[in-house]
């Protein structure tokens, strides 16, 4: 039976500039409410005194979505987040059990932080309600980086627990519903993120016809999506000595490693702009002012998974992928269709984006042969298959 109300629990502040989940929320809310048997749609999420200001999402403002606050403190260190995490489970429970009855379904979206919501609902007696686990990543990839070998082991356990608990587990990709599978034990359903088709579909310019061509690097400023990797190839490629001249590089973004974004653009400025964090609302118009675009999460120790919305935006407005040659881009497309590069490589990094400069004709080529890969990733699409899997028996 199709549920009458949809809960989504995420453990974010919802802004207008944030990264991927915040982005696929904005697209599906809309989309759920567009379709004549829209259930009634609440959004449990979390604020603090660094938000006070900021641009949420544009869906925020939607009178026929309810959104659920639970204030915390800001993060001043580990104490304090463990503090922010068990206010938030202990909120948000609580709101669910006065909100939901046996015909809503509560769906949080991530694996820990959320899992940890699902499981506390499961383990209070939520058990009448539908209980949903929609995956955006590899958490236990996502932290390596910030975590030894032991807490790495925690983590996972914790999140395994968690994780099963839920009646049912979705993941945004292929590549994630293997690993979630594995780890599990259990049917994972795979509904790989999706894109607004029609939005981004108004790109004007076309892709590599200008100089200087315009490579990006768009999203979380940090070490897992490769911020890292891609300044070490603008260094790269900028000090060669015969170096194509029109090319310019950007990053559009925030996140940790900010700082090495604002020095890169220092050292380099007459080539290197860095242009902060870029609404969801204009990312359309962003992308049509660039070449080319690098997907650069890593698959290994460190990274994430599942179908990258930020892959998709580059498709769907025709611009140039450049991305680590790994499951995680070659899921969506094939080296028709993209340049693929050995993942850590710095040097073929660099490589690809003269190759893009100097041989545009080639290049174009597979910006065109990309147009076939973007109608399956459909948001109506998306829409369906998640509506009509929670109508589904578990």
């Amino acid at each position: 039976m199709a549920p009458n109300s949809l809960h989504f629990v995420m453990f974010s502040n919802l802004l207008s500039h944030g990264g991927g989940r915040e982005t696929w929320l904005n697209n599906i809310l809309p989309a759920l409410l567009d379709r004549p048997d829209s259930p009634a749609l609440f959004v449990y999420y979390m604020s603090d005194a660094t938000c006070e200001g900021e641009n949420r999402i544009s869906s925020f403002s939607d009178p026929r979505i309810t959104f659920i606050e639970t204030r915390l403190p800001v993060t001043r260190n580990k104490l304090t987040s463990l503090v922010r995490i068990a206010k938030f489970c202990w909120s948000v429970t609580r709101a669910l059990r006065s909100r939901t009855d046996s015909r809503s379904a509560i769906v949080g979206i991530g694996t820990f932080y959320e899992g940890a919501i699902i499981a506390l609902a499961s383990l209070l007696g939520l058990r009448r309600q539908q209980l949903v686990l929609w995956i955006r990543g590899v958490w236990v990839k996502e932290i390596n980086h910030r975590h030894g070998q032991g807490g790495r082991r925690l983590i996972a356990s914790a999140e395994r627990f968690f994780m099963r608990r839920a009646d049912k587990v979705i993941a945004n990709g292929h590549d994630t519903k293997a690993i979630y599978e594995t780890l599990l034990g259990q049917h994972v359903e795979a509904i790989p993120n999706a894109l607004d088709l029609q939005r981004f579909a108004q790109a004007t310019r076309p892709v590599l016809t200008r100089r200087p061509i315009c490579v990006s690097y768009i999203g979380r400023l940090s070490e897992e999506k490769g911020l890292r990797a891609y300044l070490g190839a603008i260094d790269h490629f900028l000090a060669q000595p015969n170096a194509v001249s029109d090319v310019r590089f950007e990053i559009a973004g925030d996140g940790p490693l900010r700082e090495l974004a604002e020095a890169c653009g220092s050292r380099h400025a007459e080539r290197v702009r860095y242009l902060g964090a870029i609404r969801n609302e204009d990312m359309p118009a962003y992308l049509d002012s660039i070449d080319l675009g690098v997907c650069l999460t890593y698959s290994k120790e460190s990274g994430g998974g599942g179908v990258s919305n930020g892959l998709l935006e580059l498709i769907g407005t025709q611009r140039l992928v450049v991305a680590w040659d790994s499951i995680i881009f070659k899921q969506v497309l094939g080296e028709e269709e993209a340049i693929f590069v050995n993942e850590g490589d710095i040097p073929a990094l660099a490589a690809a984006f003269a190759a893009a400069a100097s041989d545009p004709a080639t290049h174009i080529r597979k910006v065109q042969a990309s147009r076939a890969v973007i109608k399956d990733y459909s948001l109506d699409a998306h829409v369906s298959h998640f509506l009509r899997y929670l109508a589904c028996s578990a």
